[in-house]
């Protein structure tokens, strides 16, 4: 069908792509009971572009032969727009196909019960997923990769609030046993709160920083967002000298690794920071051609789930987002307050980089001796917080989608 479309559309002399994903997910979760599920979608996506420049997007279950004249339709309504255009074939170097094993999550889930012994268990779960990312078009992109990521959670609390942790990873050697650990200290943590309030050194754990930047950085640093205004930060000035912000699609070890984006450009490593400067926009297809500035392959289907969705045509966003600050201290958390766990990400400001979040879990940490603290509020600014931040933790570790260590960010206001 593919072929079939694709020559279709060529003797129509429009140009077509067809998105096609297919996802095997395999989970065992517990709420109240232990619930075993299997799911198994195929969807595609169909964008086309018509002889005026316009484009359409369509999805569907099963792909027809009416899928072209569908997204035509579509295509009318818009408008045109020179820059509406699909990406050329370039050469791949491809990753190894990987898929995840779905026996591991059995022997997971066994570990993860063992928490109930010690709190009250909200939920837990496990999943192996398996998916295959396939992009054909008629600019002649022929790509297809499959793919494989562990997803573990857990969600318990004990007289405190509900503390999470989540494990998103290729290797089948899951470290549940660190979550768990995790879990159960910061839980002790917060059987016991105080309030606090002042201005003060705040480090925010990796999960901290996954929660606050993993969708802000995309945003904020998108080409889209510097051409229309939309991000206080500036092309060319520097943030801080000692801060490096790098997205790299292609650490293989990474969840959020690929060979191609999600039109079927070659993925490349972007430095959005280069010695704390603002150096490259990330950038698709359209805003490369829109700007003249080179593409970035950044291109993302990604919703809210690990699996790009075929339901929506690419936008621009990240792989994996790797922090690196010059300054590395042993003994970061020292004399402040550590952030792990974050409210109202979703509220951010992205045009003035403002947020006002609630850290539910917290801690001020005074020489060694952590005290948790009650519902704290945490106001700031973005490009402040990154201008402030001052060091690095020795610890680097992936947590969802950022690659760091624990970063310390003086002077931020505590309510």
């Amino acid at each position: 069908m593919y072929d079939k479309l694709i020559s279709r559309a060529k003797l129509m002399g429009i140009s077509l792509e067809i998105f096609s994903l297919k996802v095997k997910e395999y989970t065992i979760s517990k709420e109240k009971f232990y619930v075993p599920e299997n799911v198994e979608e195929i969807g595609y996506g169909i964008r086309v572009i018509d002889d005026k420049s316009r484009m359409g997007y369509i999805y569907m279950k099963k792909l027809d032969e009416n899928a072209l004249e569908q997204a035509l339709k579509i295509a009318k309504l818009g408008e045109p727009d020179k820059a509406n255009v699909l990406p050329q074939k370039q050469p791949i170097n491809k990753m190894s196909d990987y898929e995840v094993n779905l026996d591991v999550i059995k022997d997971v889930m066994i570990s993860l019960r063992e928490l109930e012994e010690n709190v009250n268990l909200t939920t837990i779960s496990a999943s192996a997923i398996n998916y295959e990312v396939s992009i054909f078009n008629t600019e002649g992109v022929e790509v297809r990769e499959k793919r494989g990521v562990y997803l573990v959670q857990a969600v318990a609390s004990k007289n405190t609030p509900e503390v999470y942790e989540i494990l998103v990873s290729k290797d089948p050697k899951i470290p549940v046993n660190k979550l768990k650990e995790n879990l159960l200290e910061k839980i002790k943590i917060m059987e016991n709160r105080e309030r606090l309030k002042g201005k003060r050194d705040v480090v925010f754990t990796q999960k901290a920083l996954n929660e606050l930047l993993s969708t802000a950085l995309p945003k904020l640093f998108s080409a889209r967002s510097f051409h229309k205004g939309t991000t206080p930060f500036k092309l060319g000035e520097i943030i801080n000298e000692g801060l490096e912000i790098i997205d790299d699609p292609l650490d293989s070890s990474l969840p959020f690794s690929r060979s191609f984006d999600d039109e079927g450009n070659p993925s490349k490593v972007v430095n959005i920071t280069d010695k704390g400067q603002v150096r490259s926009p990330l950038t698709n297809s359209y805003w490369s051609v829109k700007l003249t500035i080179e593409n970035t392959s950044s291109a993302s289907r990604q919703l809210d789930s690990i699996v790009p969705s075929y339901t929506i045509p690419p936008s621009i966003g990240s792989s994996n987002i790797v922090i690196r600050h010059n300054n590395v201290e042993s003994d970061i958390e020292d004399n402040s307050v550590v952030v792990d766990q974050l409210e109202g990400a979703n509220t951010i400001d992205y045009s003035s980089g403002d947020f006002s979040l609630i850290a539910n879990v917290s801690w001020l940490n005074e020489k060694g001796n952590r005290t948790g603290l009650k519902e704290v509020m945490i106001t700031g600014n973005i490009k402040q917080l990154l201008k402030n931040l001052v060091s690095s933790s020795k610890d680097v570790e992936n947590y969802g989608k950022i690659v760091s260590g624990k970063l310390r960010v003086s002077d931020l206001s505590i309510s």
